[in-house]
């Protein structure tokens, strides 16, 4: 018998994935709470396009309040796509339908292990590190993937215990995410969390502030670069101060981006080759997901993403002081007192 795999949370990264497991076969539901999303799913299929063509896919869609019926079919593996700031009442909800062996999974941005952990216990939380899998929902039953597959090339799914071993249950739950990219396990769990975490606050809070897209980052060499590789190194700082082994950060080395921002041109040249390697393995510019997410009007993901770093560089001694400028400015936006322009770069520098 396959396993029954849940995803809460059925937006762009959930309901990709999770459609395409539905795909390749799997028993697979997807929980959300936009009722429109839910109903157009069920009744006209999930579409899914961009990078690895497309399709319309059968997959069955559940409001919050029918998350009860788990109770006479429960579930082997649940895989939270929340919001980072959604982790904890969506993990508590979930558990109660786990099968004796069941787990649950966090499949987000930021480092949530930790908070499902405190409701469910380590030893039923996995992580799974999506590296650069860069997809968006743009209106209800519609998801696209913007950025080319993994295949031989990158590893896209890395799934990993917290204890850092090979186990039976992530072994197998890589198995089935190869249905929808390349995907193997790590033990290297939270140096993998950190390497992501990296790569995505190079833009997350710079492009929620400015509402610019990646080019001026990845493409073009002006402010957005000089302070996107200011990012990146005092991400990778703090990351090796907590005692993390990185990996490549957008397909480069971590010495060359701190190298780049302390002003060594030959590895400045490095970064900026790989931005631009690294762009055109899109297929389209991206705003981030925080950037979306602020130009939608929807709380973001800030204080766990560019905020974690600023927080985790205050506890260990390192300072981040471009990551807790550009979470603040995130913040205000938020909150409604201050409005994304590309002249919100200032107070960053």
């Amino acid at each position: 018998m396959g396993k029954h795999i849940v995803f809460v949370g059925a937006g762009a990264v959930g309901g990709y994935v999770g459609a395409h497991l539905a795909r390749a076969g799997e028993d697979v539901a997807l929980v959300d709470p936009w009722p429109e999303h839910v109903n157009t799913i069920n009744r006209d299929g999930m579409c899914l396009g961009g990078s690895q063509g497309d399709h319309v896919v059968r997959v069955k869609a559940m409001h919050l309040h029918e998350v009860q019926s788990f109770v006479r079919k429960p579930i082997d593996i649940a895989v939270i796509c929340t919001k980072s700031y959604d982790t904890e009442w969506a993990a508590l909800m979930i558990k109660q339908y786990l099968k004796p062996q069941g787990f649950i999974v966090s499949m987000q941005n930021g480092v949530n292990e930790e908070r499902i952990a405190s409701v469910a216990g380590w030893g039923k939380t996995v992580g799974c590190i999506i590296s650069t899998i860069s997809v968006n929902c743009f209106k209800a039953g519609h998801i696209s993937r913007y950025q080319q597959p993994g295949g031989d090339h990158h590893m896209v799914f890395r799934v990993g215990e917290v204890h850092g071993r090979v186990t039976a249950r992530a072994t197998e739950l890589a198995k089935i995410l190869n249905a929808v990219d390349s995907a193997n396990v790590t033990q290297n769990l939270w140096g993998e969390r950190w390497t992501k975490l990296t790569a995505n606050t190079i833009t997350h809070g710079l492009l929620g502030a400015t509402g610019l897209d990646n080019r001026v980052v990845y493409v073009e060499r002006g402010t957005a670069h000089r302070i996107g590789v200011k990012l990146a190194a005092e991400a990778i700082a703090v990351g090796r101060a907590q005692g993390y082994k990185l990996g490549t950060v957008l397909g480069i080395q971590a010495d060359n981006w701190v190298g780049a921002d302390s002003g060594d041109a030959a590895a400045l040249k490095v970064v900026q080759e790989g931005l631009t390697a690294w762009m055109a393995t899109l297929l389209e510019p991206s705003q981030s997901s925080v950037g979306r997410d602020v130009a939608r009007g929807r709380r973001s993901e800030i204080d766990f993403t560019n905020g974690l770093v600023a927080e985790k560089g205050a506890e260990v001694g390192v300072p981040a002081p471009t990551h807790a400028a550009v979470t603040e400015l995130v913040r205000c936006i938020d909150r409604g007192v201050l409005k994304q322009d590309p002249k919100n770069m200032d107070a960053m520098l």
